[in-house]
């Protein structure tokens, strides 16, 4: 048996082809991790919505149906400090820093959502990242 070497020529097409994957590849990568998204906190109470942004720290005191909710934005993330609910269960639902998440203070009537308004994104309303953890 004999075993021929195979002599493989590069020519000028195989140039172009690996060009174009190689422009193709950076533009994906750049699409996925460099796109420029611009989270916002919208705090829904009974008589007013307020929007903030999720990159400013702040506190929020906002007056609900029982009475006033503290909310803080701080290193990107947004989370209930306190609330005159009885139950505070609120204060216990921990931070949230991605768009589409959420917090609730039902008894006081306080939602706390951030989203996204990003330029792809506002072409793609409600389709945030889904939630797949259940508490």
């Amino acid at each position: 048996m004999s075993i021929k070497k195979f002599k493989y020529q590069i020519k000028i097409l195989d140039f172009v082809t690996f060009f174009l994957f190689l422009v193709t590849f950076v533009i994906f990568l750049r699409m996925i991790y460099m796109s420029p998204e611009k989270l916002v906190v919208e705090i829904s109470c009974p008589s007013e919505v307020f929007n903030y942004d999720l990159g400013l720290n702040r506190k929020i005191a906002v007056k609900g149906v029982l009475g006033e909710t503290q909310i803080e934005i701080k290193d990107k993330e947004v989370f209930i400090l306190d609330s005159p609910c009885a139950n505070r269960t609120c204060v216990l639902q921990g931070k949230i820093c991605k768009a589409g998440q959420w917090l609730c203070c039902a008894p006081n009537q306080v939602i706390v959502v951030i989203k996204s308004r990003s330029k792809e994104n506002e072409k793609n309303v409600g389709k945030e990242e889904i939630d797949a953890i259940s508490f």
